[in-house]
């Protein structure tokens, strides 16, 4: 069934078109992602599925009783509710199904209802159909859905309680995105959904859409995203919107297969072209002495005039023209690390890290959001100072260091200004290095304060690029590009001769430019010394139970790093053995707790399965019986659900 379809859809601001004459359907059940550069129009697009915006021309076309939710990149919230309550807020029409229920299972035991048949039949068909739809939309399980998404959004228990207005831009996507995912509408359209989730965030979304059994449409950057959750993808480019079968890594393909065909198109058209035309200038010379070649030239000119012509392909756009290299040389061994510690008041991000780069490597830096990443590299340069330990640089490091939330760029100054105050470079060496990350004409007079997110990264960018550093610290340099500007940065980074120390959540991009990684986790700097891929076996491993979490090589992948230490692995015989014993209590606790979760759910069921048939509606005693076993099912099976989470988080 088609979903939505848009025939002829044209939107444009101003003078400026955005999207002209698009057409295409989308299917019930298609997963599909939106893709192209920066500012061509994939949240305008978007808006417009969703019927946030109305296009200037042509119509999108919805199947009835379809429901919509639209999750944008800055969403709005009453800043003094709970977590929690604004959560459950994206649940309230399922709440008040729920209160209706509840209700007429009251009125059908009550003896005025059960006393007059018309009355009675009216309310039971009123429950059953309730309760059908209700059921239908997993209505009785709406307590553990919300605690399973929070906690796959990376959202810990005490977070519930927290006012939303104290969260960060990022934290309320994500907000937004659990809002989203729990009303389970029909067509979910997701902007960025990946940008603010940590790794296992964002694994933990892709599973749960790959699984979502209505229509997922969302612009994305993260091309292990698009590979895992995406059927189909639609490109917006040159206004125009094109549809490709498969993942990300199928659009790719096909895509260059296509540029092929049409330069091979292309190139045969314009042979025949320039023959046609050769032929008319020829007849056209004829003409004058023979009438005969003025009807030929005439012919000619018509065959030519019929000839649809085919566009030259674009293979490559504008993208930006990053190059880095390092002036002078560092010593071998770049910083080193010992016992490093870092508490603000009683919450603890790491401590008795141990850590030494050397010149050359390039380390990738993973782990959840708020487990101290950005910290580790603000202590490293000198901006924070560490609870203990220290951070020793080596010989003739120069650090060139980007920020994701862009504190290093002046509000006030212009493009041009932050780039000549900031390098040796002049002002024509600043505009040429400028015009290379598409800073053009006036555009480096504007202001830093007046820049988007992707346009303040490529100031950062050319920064860097001029700065001769020859060791880069950068956190999270990804986030706002386009794919193909994330490509160039691959690339270059890839060739970087210099030292390379990286905080990212793009697995993509750690692939291709780390050779070692280091995870923040339970307090400790955990050293994986090979790629990206290598970290995930090595995660597997251990989830598998194959290899000790604090099982290391080179002398322990414990806090250790690669120069052991006292971070270096400990037997397991070394942990209390008090808190051993808590452990496996809880781990029998949680053995027991599952069990009952499932006795409990599979009761509710049948419960529910006993109240939708209408015979016992005849009967109010067994009817008014079975409503209160149900009350209490339910009731009891959300406890259980609280003490499985607790007994879980020990274990």
């Amino acid at each position: 069934m088609v979903a939505i379809q848009a025939d002829g859809v044209c939107k444009s601001y101003g003078i400026n078109t955005v999207i002209a004459e698009a057409s295409f359907r989308i299917a019930s059940g298609d997963k599909v992602g939106l893709v192209g550069r920066n500012g061509v129009g994939k949240t305008t697009l978007l808006r417009l599925l969703a019927g946030a915006e109305a296009p200037d021309a042509g119509r999108i076309a919805v199947s009835g009783g379809v429901r919509f939710g639209l999750v944008e990149q800055d969403p709005s919230f009453d800043s003094g509710s709970p977590l929690i309550d604004v959560v459950y807020g994206g649940l309230q029409e399922l709440l008040d199904m729920q209160k209706d229920i509840a209700r007429l299972a009251r009125e059908m035991s009550a003896p005025e209802v059960a006393s007059s048949p018309d009355r009675l039949k009216q309310v039971m068909r009123d429950f059953a159909a309730l309760s059908e739809e209700f059921e239908r939309r997993d209505g009785y399980s709406i307590d553990s859905r919300v605690m399973g998404v929070l906690a796959g959004l990376g959202f810990s228990r005490e977070e519930h309680s927290r006012p939303v207005g104290s969260f960060s831009g990022g934290e309320k996507t994500r907000v937004a995105l659990a809002r989203a995912l729990l009303a389970r509408p029909e067509v979910l359209l997701l902007d960025e959904p990946t940008d603010h989730l940590d790794i296992p965030s964002a694994a933990w979304l892709e599973d749960f859409l790959a699984d979502y059994e209505g229509t997922v449409i969302a612009v994305s950057h993260d091309r292990q995203f698009l590979d895992r959750v995406v059927t189909r993808i639609l490109e917006v480019e040159d206004h125009r919107v094109t549809g490709y079968a498969g993942n990300y890594s199928s659009y790719v393909e096909e895509k260059q297969r296509r540029l092929e065909q049409q330069e091979t198109a292309y190139e045969l058209q314009q042979r025949e072209v320039a023959r046609l035309e050769g032929m008319l200038r020829h007849y056209t010379a004829l003409s004058a002495r023979n009438n005969k070649f003025a009807r030929r030239a005439e012919d000619v000119r018509k065959k030519l005039a019929r000839i649809e012509r085919v566009e030259r392909p674009v293979p490559n756009r504008k993208s930006i023209g990053l190059s880095l290299s390092s002036t002078g040389r560092s010593g071998d061994q770049v910083f080193r690390v010992r016992d490093l510690a870092m508490r603000f008041g009683d919450r603890v991000l790491f401590e008795g890290a141990e850590l030494e780069v050397r010149r050359g490597e390039h380390v990738g830096i993973v782990g959840r959001n708020g487990v101290g990443k950005s910290t580790l590299l603000h202590i490293i340069t000198g901006r924070v100072e560490p609870t203990a330990g220290t951070v020793r640089l080596g010989a003739g490091v120069v650090v060139g260091y980007y920020d994701q939330q862009h504190a290093d760029l002046a509000p006030d100054r212009t493009v041009l200004e932050e780039v000549l105050g900031s390098t040796g470079v002049t002002p024509q060496e600043a505009r040429n290095l400028l015009g290379r990350f598409l800073f053009r004409g006036d555009d480096v007079f504007k202001h830093v304060r007046d820049l988007s997110g992707g346009e303040r990264n490529r100031v950062q960018l050319a920064r860097l690029m001029a700065s001769g550093c020859n060791v880069l610290i950068m956190d999270e340099p990804t986030n706002h590009l386009d794919i193909d500007s994330i490509e160039v940065l691959e690339r270059v980074l890839a060739g970087y001769e210099g030292t390379l120390l990286v905080v990212s959540h793009d697995r993509y991009f750690l692939e291709r430019v780390a050779d070692r990684i280091l995870e923040i986790e339970g307090g400790r700097v955990v050293d994986y010394p090979g790629g990206y891929t290598y970290y995930v076996e090595k995660k597997s491993m251990q989830a598998d139970g194959g290899i000790s979490a604090r099982e290391g090589e080179k002398g322990g992948a414990g806090a250790a790093g690669a120069t052991g230490g006292r971070g270096a692995r400990r037997s397991p015989r070394a942990r209390p053995a008090r808190g051993e014993r808590v452990r496996e209590e809880c781990a029998c606790d949680v053995d027991a707790l599952e069990k009952e979760i499932i006795d409990l759910e599979a009761a509710i069921r049948q419960l529910n399965a006993e109240l939708s048939d209408l015979e016992i509606y005849l009967h109010p005693d067994r009817l008014a019986e079975k409503a209160r076993s149900l009350a209490v099912a339910e009731k009891k099976l959300a406890e259980r659900y609280r003490r499985w989470e607790s007994s879980a988080e020990t274990v």
